[in-house]
């Protein structure tokens, strides 16, 4: 559950975050934390693991690409977000009792369907979409790493 609760509040400060290394330190942390929830209902650490490789590889390479066209600013955190972080990260656990009950009622549910959440994501069905996406952030990796080559350097000019 408490995982949940910082799942909620990475996601309600990555709204509130301007600058691009506040978002990828943000989405980082986030993509950590599905990752370990997803590795505790399902047996299988490969799913999480390639979540985990898929989405931090492409968040790295378009802030990379984002934090040399963007200007250089200061990673300062405001006061309202300090006010509102630790209310994001409390209010849920009030619900806690009630949410690990109902937890409790339908694990042995979500066991049963582990293995259909797998077949789901891996089926026939779906092989052309995947096969799409994996294309699509290959091409899109390799087009960027040519527009952002050492030879060049970035797109503007530090100062």
């Amino acid at each position: 559950m408490m995982f949940f609760t910082l799942i909620m509040s990475l996601s309600i400060l990555f709204l509130m975050s301007f600058t691009p290394l506040s978002m990828l330190v943000v989405l980082i942390m986030q993509t950590l934390l599905i990752s370990i929830t997803l590795s505790s209902f399902i047996f299988t650490f490969w799913y999480s693991y390639m979540l985990i490789l898929i989405m931090v590889s492409g968040m790295l390479v378009l802030f990379m690409y984002m934090a040399s066209i963007a200007s250089n600013e200061k990673f300062s955190w405001s006061v309202t977000t300090l006010l509102i972080l630790p209310f994001t990260i409390f209010l849920p656990m009030l619900f806690q009792d009630k949410m690990t009950m109902y937890k409790m009622n339908n694990l042995e549910k979500m066991m049963s369907f582990q293995e259909t959440i797998l077949e789901k994501l891996f089926n026939f069905k779906m092989m052309m979409p995947m096969l799409m996406l994996v294309m699509y952030l290959f091409i899109m990796m390799v087009n960027i790493s040519f527009l952002v080559s050492n030879n060049e350097g970035p797109m503007r000019k530090s100062n």
